[in-house]
């Protein structure tokens, strides 16, 4: 077993500037009265560059650096004022962000829809009601988010830490917590995998002509090769600005503005409120002919893959009905997402010397409600679970632990039909399997003693919104209920490890590490391991202010034990030196450049 390793305190709550820290005892205005008579073109450039800011270790994370770019020497006794307000309100143990991206994609969005009106304002006004309208937007996220703690607290008592941070980071999480470099590289296997089951699947294929006629791209590799030039900005910009794409003039001048334009959100486009689910599949906005902005990059760079199946889904919608595939979701989940993504990816990660079965496999077998896949090295059994899932984006933005309860507890843990009966989720299903293992009673390997196997059950899931501090402890609490189930029936459940919720890109990016490295179930061990809180000792408390300084301590700890799985592997793996490059990767450049490499090898 690996050494334990200490990778630092990666969960911690910060705040966002208010209105009423910055401007106390001033009447708060609306973003229309504040921003009437400014510059359209201003403001929109204004949030583009608001989100090209860094997620992590952005030079404006430090105020004083944010406030000193963005005023102007005329209104430099408003920033020092509104700086010394912040580091008085800091004293409180509090750290203090101004920018962050839920306002400004609201800030675009509200502006994008807007049209052009005469110039009122003269532009040292307008940099001061533009930093009140933003404040205005972070007042309205706060308002939003203050729901998450009241309804956190209807949880039972060992959740009330973790669904405190879990609803108020979920709705915004997927948009700020995240690697701009990693998801890129697994977008880009993702899609090569998707774009081969899609041409290599009959029933596919109608849908990926109509899909790539509506791009005007001969090939799915044609598609990809268009789309990748408008990505790697996003991803090697170092500058921390707005990033525009320019359109080269010349013979492919009109095609490369056509395609681009496929992505791109039109003024009258009516803009989703929830989730900025039209900026998501629109992720670009024209500036003049040939030049078009990046709204915000972590959008164009899911554009590789992500995007992929809401396009498809609109395109299905297109076909005549001989051709449509119904119920396409669910199809993609099962054919794509289970028996093609978590197929690969677990045998890429254990590809030898252990015992596995794909559910396919297990299904061949004729054992009825198999994992999803399942191995033994040894002693350790790894059963997976895979779901590709999302929830409404309305819910998702609700901060409301009731709804999120409901939803993912009929999504992930059972669903209980009209007529009375239970269809058993992904949780169930895990305790369903563990049941037959601890009874000897799962056909394809019973070469095993119940008592010397540990069972490792890892609900693996398609989407880094997941990977939200809070989510993994929510589901293991469901499953830690239905385990007990299974020791009042008498079996030997002490070897059952906690539920791991798993980010398949998590797996495909250190795919490396865990093939020759670290395996997978020894990686959970330690995952677990860390997140372990000590029972608190009993102590004689002084005085309420002691009381309430360790309760405050232990608030700390029990958030810094949050850590996602995906967070975990990924600071481990960095500081014990097991990352590398992920060789599916090596698949992209061939499947892109098919025609290139067989003419070399021709050669």
């Amino acid at each position: 077993m690996s050494k334990q390793i200490n990778i630092g305190n990666a969960v911690a709550m910060g705040q966002i500037l208010e209105f009423e820290v910055a401007f106390p005892g001033e009447e708060k205005l609306t973003i229309e009265q504040y921003l009437a008579g400014s510059s359209r073109e201003m403001i929109l450039n204004a949030a583009a560059f608001f989100l090209g800011f860094k997620n992590h270790k952005s030079k404006f994370d430090d105020n004083r650096e944010f406030l000193g770019m963005f005023f102007r020497a005329e209104n430099n006794e408003l920033a020092n004022q509104i700086y010394d307000r912040i580091k008085e309100f800091e004293k409180k143990g509090v750290r203090i962000g101004i920018i962050n991206t839920y306002s400004s994609l609201k800030l675009f969005e509200y502006f994008f829809s807007r049209p052009e009106e005469p110039i009122t304002q003269t532009e040292a006004q307008l940099e001061v009601n533009l930093f009140k309208a933003y404040l205005v937007l972070n007042s309205e996220f706060t308002q939003k988010q203050s729901i998450a703690f009241p309804s956190a607290q209807e949880s039972d008592e060992e959740l009330k830490i973790p669904m405190m941070m879990f609803c108020m980071q979920y709705p915004v999480s997927d948009k700020s917590n995240y690697d701009i470099n990693q998801i890129w590289a697994t977008q880009m296997i993702k899609a090569i995998y998707l774009f081969q089951f899609l041409e290599s699947h009959e029933k596919t294929q109608p849908l990926l002509s109509a899909f790539l006629a509506y791009f005007k791209c001969p090939t799915w590799q044609e598609y990809l090769k268009s789309l990748l030039p408008l990505t790697t900005p996003a991803i090697q910009s170092e500058r921390e600005a707005h990033t525009d794409i320019v359109i080269v003039p010349g013979d492919k001048f009109e095609q490369g503005c056509a395609f681009i334009e496929k992505l791109m959100v039109q003024e009258q486009d009516e803009l989703d409120p929830n989730d900025f689910l039209t900026i998501r599949a629109k992720p670009f906005y024209k500036v003049k002919d040939g030049v078009y902005r990046i709204i915000f990059n972590l959008f164009v760079v899911e554009k590789i893959f992500k995007g992929v199946y809401f396009l498809l889904r609109d395109v299905n919608k297109t076909l005549p009905a001989a051709s449509r595939i119904k119920d396409i979701k669910s199809f993609y989940g099962d054919e794509f997402s289970e028996k093609i993504l978590c197929y690969k990816v677990m045998e890429s990660i254990y590809p030898d010397k252990c015992i596995r079965f794909s559910g396919k496999e297990l299904a061949d077998m004729k054992i009825d409600a198999a994992p999803d896949y399942y191995i033994r090295k040894g002693k350790n059994i790894v059963l997976i679970e895979s779901k590709d899932f999302l929830i409404a984006a309305d819910k998702k933005m609700s901060f409301d632990f009731n709804v999120y309860e409901e939803e993912f507890g009929r999504i992930l843990d059972f669903e209980e039909l009209p007529d009375g009966k239970i269809k058993p989720k992904a949780v169930v299903q895990l305790i369903n399997s563990i049941r037959r293992i601890l009874k000897n009673e799962f056909s394809a390997d019973t070469d095993y003693h119940y008592k010397d196997v540990f069972i490792y059950p890892v609900l693996l899931n398609h989407d880094h919104q997941y990977d939200t501090p809070g989510f993994n402890e929510l589901i293991d609490f469901w499953f830690q209920d239905a385990l007990l189930e299974l020791a009042e029936e008498g079996l030997f459940i002490h070897h059952v490890k906690p539920l791991s919720v798993v980010n398949i890109d998590s797996l495909i990016y250190n795919q490396v590490g865990l093939s020759n490295g670290i395996p997978l179930h020894e990686m959970l061990n330690l995952y677990h391991e860390n997140k372990k809180v000590e029972k608190p000792k009993k102590k004689n408390f002084k005085s309420q202010v002691e009381y309430e300084q360790y309760l405050e301590e232990y608030k700390q700890m029990r958030m810094s034990k949050l850590i996602p799985f995906s967070m975990f592997i990924y600071k481990y793996f960095h500081k014990e030196g097991l990352w590398k490059l992920p060789p599916l990767l090596e698949l992209v450049a061939p499947a892109l450049f098919k025609e290139e490499y067989e003419a070399k090898e021709a050669k």
